[in-house]
């Protein structure tokens, strides 16, 4: 699972497997009407973002482990608190976004490719028939 929203909590990958230790996500809709993107690598979150559409509180669990930054999209200090383990709270206006990385890290926010784990059928196309 790469976002799950429950209870008023938006938690960003909150039970990927071990096996798949990458991921990017982008434009994900998440209860509160916020929209989510993120990036996971070597099996540690790297940076979430969270744009409001509505203005609503929000409680993230970020999963980014130690210090992190929260910032607007021009590197702006964001206010937040912190609300146990890897989970902030935060207030976003109607419009902006917020960052939340490592503390001092500056990652490349774009969406990226993900190599696949292995090879596996393409879900809803036929598949070639086998020979034997």
């Amino acid at each position: 699972m790469l976002v799950q929203s429950s209870g008023g909590v938006v938690k960003v990958f909150p039970a990927v497997s071990g096996r798949w230790p990458d991921a990017s996500i982008a434009g994900l809709r998440t209860q509160g009407a916020f929209l989510l993107d993120a990036s996971r690598s070597d099996g540690r979150t790297d940076w979430v973002r969270i744009h409001s559409e509505a203005g609503q509180p929000l409680l993230l669990q970020h999963g980014i482990d130690g210090d992190i930054d929260v910032r607007d999209e021009r590197d702006r200090p964001v206010p937040w608190r912190a609300q146990g383990r890897a989970t902030i709270s935060l207030q976003l206006p109607v419009g902006a976004s917020a960052v939340i990385t490592r503390r001092g890290s500056s990652p490349d926010l774009a969406p990226r490719d993900v190599a696949p784990l292995g090879d596996a059928p393409v879900f809803g196309l036929p598949q070639p028939p086998v020979s034997r």
